[in-house]
């Protein structure tokens, strides 16, 4: 995987092939409805935690989608 310069990780979650230079970070996907699951293990429950559940401090980036 490749971060940007800022240090952020931007993934690819398509069918199609991103282009050659984004590949790296393509993670292909079927063609039609999709759900993503996040799996996380944080045993710490000090800022940044996930928990207690739903008001830990740290929350996931949000997703955007791209046409």
């Amino acid at each position: 995987m490749k971060k940007g310069a800022d240090g952020s990780l931007t993934l690819y979650i398509q069918k199609d092939s991103p282009g050659k230079d984004k590949e790296s970070n393509w993670l292909p996907a079927p063609d039609g409805p999709i759900y993503l699951v996040l799996r996380l293990y944080w045993p710490r429950t000090g800022a940044p935690s996930i928990l207690p559940p739903g008001e830990g401090s740290w929350k996931p980036p949000g997703l955007v989608k791209v046409h």
